[in-house]
């Protein structure tokens, strides 16, 4: 069932290929259910889960004519290479067990069945196949996508996915605080320029004493345990959500041990959000429709009044029924 995931990222959660898949999403639920019913000797549930939403998207790149990586990579304040220097080093994540690994290959067959038209000249098909693409991606990025980027002589780590970004001051293998990168010119005035930029719309990093301080261009809060306190400005997460579940997540998201020293989210306008990814459809972060995913369960299940926030909540609530 990933289909769908694939095509509203590149063409968009409404487009007319991503609906169009959701039919056939739609027919294999109704034939299981026929199947469901078709064994009357025992007894089946059949509960339908969605993991996300999906936010509509501006690709970053496309916006701003170039990756964060390489964003990050001016804002650090490298001059261009010299004729004969080595090319920062970029590397590509593709890992054989990724959600992305064969992400190429995927939107490739995505986009020729979608811009191909029965009747039409092969050559005619191709020509708008290749002015899609260089409209929207370029073939080297769709081929390519640049999943984090290393910038070796200023031992800065960037990388992303979708929505969501982060930055790695791979100089000390510690992680650092807020108050470490305010003491350090160089990683300060990185993480002002990134605020500063249209295409960011949160950085989050860790406090020395325990939680979590969130900025944006408008506003700064602290989070520690349930309470979220805004101490300048505006809240900056009312654009992204300020219920209990995004303020947990934003925050458990930032205190894990493997987490950047700055969390960037792509700006949100109430409609679209940036991806860092070449995407049209995104979700990762938090902002509109990603943030909500669905359950339909038979109503003996008895879960309406269930609370229902996480993995665990799933758990407990639906596999409860089903206990020796």
């Amino acid at each position: 069932y990933m289909q769908y995931d694939e095509l509203a990222h590149h063409f968009g959660p409404s487009s007319r290929q991503a609906l169009k898949d959701l039919r056939r999403t739609d027919a294999r639920v109704k034939e299981i259910w026929r199947m469901i019913r078709a064994v009357s000797s025992r007894r089946y549930d059949l509960v339908i889960l969605s993991d996300h939403g999906m936010t509509p998207a501006v690709s970053y790149r496309v916006r701003f004519g170039e990756s964060l990586g390489t964003t990050v990579h001016h804002m650090l304040g490298r001059s261009p290479p010299r004729s004969g220097e080595p090319p920062l080093s970029m590397l590509a994540s593709f890992a054989e067990d990724s959600e992305y690994a064969d992400a190429g290959p995927q939107v490739l067959d995505a986009v020729s069945a979608a811009s191909a038209e029965p009747g039409r000249r092969p050559a005619r098909a191709l020509a708008r196949l290749r002015d899609w693409l260089r409209s929207r991606y370029g073939l080297r990025e769709i081929i390519f996508p640049e999943k984090y980027k290393v910038d070796s002589r200023h031992d800065v780590v960037v990388t992303y996915s979708s929505c969501l970004a982060l930055v790695y001051f791979a100089d000390t293998a510690e992680q650092l605080s807020l108050e470490d990168i305010a003491h350090d010119r160089r990683r300060a005035q990185l993480y002002t320029h990134l605020l500063a930029h249209a295409g960011i719309g949160l950085v989050a990093t860790r406090l020395e004493g325990g939680g979590v301080h969130v900025e944006s261009r408008t506003g700064r809060a602290i989070l520690v345990g349930e309470v979220m306190e805004v101490i300048s400005g505006e809240n900056p997460l009312d654009a992204y959500g300020t219920d209990a579940p995004v303020v947990r997540a934003v925050r458990d998201l930032v205190s894990q041990p493997n987490a950047g020293d700055l969390v960037l989210f792509g700006a949100y306008d109430g409609y679209d959000i940036v991806s860092f990814d070449d995407q049209v459809g995104a979700h990762g972060s938090a902002g509109g429709d990603q943030m909500y995913p669905f359950l339909i369960t038979p109503p003996e299940l008895e879960v309406g009044g269930e609370r229902l926030e996480d993995a665990r909540d799933i758990h407990r609530v639906i596999m409860s029924n089903y206990r020796v």
